[in-house]
């Protein structure tokens, strides 16, 4: 396994979370304003603060760690435009080579998504398609220029149904959109995960994720239950950061 170097920013979320994993793997850790170039794999949480333009200019050889897919640390959206985060309970995702998504063989079995008890619901006979605004760190990030219009323009080209935009600041409760929604389009965001076991499938056009609902099938109306259990096998518990399975998870993800 290629050696690993934990690097902490200035925020107190980074610097808890980076703690628990260098910790638990016994890996060295500094701060990000000493990082400099090397072979070993980077590992930090988040693109705030100096980690993002680490992981832009490596493009691999990263390992990323962020909120989880189900399950999450407790956060709420201020009118503000600010996220707060209540606790570190939840679940994060552990990412190799990617800031959303891994995608290797060894990572389709379904249990720990069972392990979730998350109630599977059936398929909404809705009529409209939401579609979800990244935020503006994202955009940025992935230089998205003109990524709300490209996308409905993407969408119009396989279905006439009305197209309603959200975002995480929206009035309109997600929760309620869904009730009446035939399917939900995003670039990468894990509400599209929540949509599927709310019975409305999803699809993305990020390319780490868009095999698993391309646009262009959005008239299938599928709800594919392969991208829940890829998702569940790479998302952890802090606590479970010492635990044997853990362990063997970065083995894995650190050997492809």
């Amino acid at each position: 396994m290629a050696p690993i170097e934990c690097y902490y920013t200035d925020h107190f979320i980074n610097q808890t979370v980076i703690q628990f994993f260098s910790k638990s793997l016994g890996l060295p850790l500094s701060d990000i304003n000493r990082y400099k170039e090397t072979d070993k794999i980077f590992a930090s949480y988040g693109i705030l603060r100096g980690t993002g333009e680490v992981i832009k200019k490596r493009k691999k050889n990263f390992i990323y760690i962020d909120h989880g897919y189900f399950n999450a640390s407790q956060r709420r959206f201020t009118k503000e435009k600010k996220t707060i985060l209540n606790t570190l309970d939840g679940y994060f995702r552990v990412v190799r080579d990617d800031l959303y998504f891994n995608d290797h063989n060894f990572l389709n079995e379904e249990k720990r998504f069972n392990n979730l008890k998350i109630n599977l619901k059936e398929r909404k006979n809705g009529n409209i398609i939401i579609l979800s605004e990244p935020t503006k760190n994202t955009l940025n990030f992935l230089e998205l220029n003109n990524w709300k219009e490209e996308t409905i323009k993407e969408i119009k080209k396989y279905t006439d149904r009305e197209i309603i935009v959200h975002n995480k600041f929206s009035d309109t409760p997600l929760q309620s959109l869904l009730q009446k929604a035939f399917a939900f389009v995003s670039c990468q965001s894990t509400a599209g995960f929540f949509s599927i076991t709310e019975g409305v499938p999803a699809f993305f056009t990020h390319k780490s994720l868009k095999k698993f609902g391309n646009i262009e099938d959005i008239e299938n109306n599928e709800l594919n239950y392969k991208l829940l259990y890829v998702a569940a096998n790479s998302q952890w518990k802090l606590c479970e950061f010492f635990t044997d399975e853990f362990k063997q998870y970065i083995y894995k993800i650190n050997s492809v």
